[in-house]
């Protein structure tokens, strides 16, 4: 039998021819994904908008370059943020400088993170980019200018020339505060001049100058915070500004003379009052127990003063013989014979406030009801105190209808808090007699409270009365005592008794 060689298979994958094959079709791929910028790999085309018109590096739109990837992109590493700047060099400068919007933006060198690209010839680039927008990096917040005076959203071209260099306009800036205020901003711009810009930032406070800042030059505590600019920087003016407090504050007439011009010494930022003296908050009541309420102006309308009543220079010396003196001048009389009841220690008695000064009254005669309201001058005449008489009668005359009949002790039947009703100590009969309510003492008892009468309510004919009453045995001297017989008012009580 005939035997044939066996010819030993190459491996399909291994095999020379394989390998060669592989290794040309690779090269060929590679040649063309270098020939056409890795254009294979492109997700979509690039955007073909160009928002402000004007080329940059050499293109109009990044559709023109959409052949060659490595215009942005870097092989194994994606966009790098070096090659977008070969075209974008005003983003490379504010990068390296660190100013402009993009070098003051987290992770800028991330371009993609804000600028996408490969969704198509109409993507918009720039509005992908300011719906992340975060305007805080341009030094003005939005925080006070996401809405108008009349309540409505602020867009963009609102203060924007145009939405492709976004250049603000200060006009804008003017004819909308102006509309609000003119005159406000027409004071403001006299004195500050229309780039709002240089001393605003969107946060009501002066931009890139801070309250820190401030005080490295005079510290804006307390009410100064609420202090306008221009209240001290006049003309817009600002180097060279006094720091005195003098030169804001005028000195009062009050103090006028008294103290030297550093306010700081008893007044603080938090307030002008209270002031503090010796370092402790000075109220005039509460510190010398005498309160200015009373002594505002003097007996000629002029204003009272520190110097009014104390005259001792430097020193705050008092003495009483000032308000002797003083009120001498105006009354005379009443402070000589004032002055001879009570002495010249005025403080003893007066604290200002026209009450007596660790005075109580009722350690002489209290003042209840009524007459905690009425005036010291009604009881002392003249101003005399010493021997005042504390009797009702004093004050109050008898009244007629009783007069002589229950004594001038008043207080047995009335109180301070109102003369009627008075108290009664001993009264039979009903005082709700007839049924309309209490009725009037005066309805009854119409010459004085001894005597009565039931005829100013009763039919009166006397002969008939006379009669009825002699054939019950009553004789007409009898007649008129009515409650002899009558003691509750009912008509038929008597024949019951």
């Amino acid at each position: 039998m005939k035997q044939h060689t066996l010819v030993q298979r190459q491996h399909p994958i291994f095999s020379p021819v394989a390998i060669i094959s592989t290794l040309l079709l690779a090269g060929m791929l590679s040649i063309v994904v270098f020939l056409t910028g890795g254009r294979a790999f492109s997700p979509g085309d690039l955007s073909a908008l160009n928002n402000n018109g004007q080329p940059i590096g050499g293109f109009q739109t990044h559709a023109e370059f959409g052949g060659d990837c490595s215009y942005c992109h870097g092989p194994f590493k994606g966009i790098e943020a070096p090659r977008c700047e070969t075209c974008h060099e005003n983003v490379g400068q504010q990068r390296m400088m660190g100013e402009g919007v993009h070098g003051r933006l987290q992770m800028v060198e991330a371009c993609a993170q804000c600028h996408l690209d490969h969704r198509g010839g109409d993507f918009n680039m720039l509005s992908i980019a300011l719906s992340s927008f975060d305007h805080e990096v341009t030094r003005f917040s939005l925080n006070k200018h996401k809405r108008d005076y009349e309540g409505l959203s602020i867009k963009c071209d609102t203060c924007h020339v145009s939405e492709q260099d976004f250049t603000v306009s200060l006009n804008a800036c003017i004819e909308c505060h102006k509309a609000a205020d003119p005159p406000f901003m027409t004071t403001h711009m006299e004195a500050f001049g229309e780039n709002c810009a240089a001393c605003h930032d969107g946060k009501d406070t002066m931009a890139e100058f801070t309250l820190e800042d401030h005080a490295q030059i005079f510290a804006l505590t307390g009410v100064h915070q609420e202090t306008t600019c221009a209240s001290c920087h006049q003309d817009g003016q600002f180097e060279g500004t006094p720091q005195a407090c003098n030169a804001c504050h005028q000195e009062p007439d009050v103090h006028l003379g008294l103290f030297a011009a550093d306010c700081a010494t008893c007044h603080t930022p938090d307030g002008w009052k209270p002031a503090t003296l010796e370092g402790q908050p000075f109220d005039h009541a509460v510190t010398t127990q005498f309160s200015l309420i009373k002594h505002v102006t003097n007996y000629d309308g002029t204003a009272f003063t520190c110097r009014t009543c104390h005259t001792g220079g430097d020193e705050f010396n008092f003495t009483d013989a000032q308000c002797v003196d003083c009120h001498a001048a105006a009354e005379s009389a009443f402070m000589a014979d004032h002055t001879a009841q009570f002495g010249p220690n005025c403080m003893s008695c007066h604290n200002g406030t026209g009450a007596m000064a660790n005075f109580d009254h009722a350690q002489i005669w209290p003042l209840e009801g009524q007459h905690a309201a009425t005036e010291c001058t009604a009881c002392h005449v003249n101003r005399v105190f010493k021997g005042t008489p504390t009797e009702c009668v004093a004050c109050h005359e008898e009244s007629t209808i009783h007069a002589g009949l229950f004594g001038t002790d008043c207080a047995n039947c009335h109180t301070p808090n109102a003369w009627q009703p008075a108290k009664l100590t001993y009264h039979n009969f009903p005082l709700d007699h007839g049924g309309q309510g209490e009725i009037a003492c005066e309805t009854c008892h119409t010459a004085k409270y001894t005597e009565y009468t039931c005829y100013n309510c009763h039919e009166h004919n006397q002969a008939e009365i006379e009669r009825e009453h002699r054939e019950e045995g009553i004789s007409p001297q009898e007649i008129t005592d009515c409650v002899a017989c009558h003691p509750t008012g009912r008509e038929n009580e008597a024949e019951n008794d």
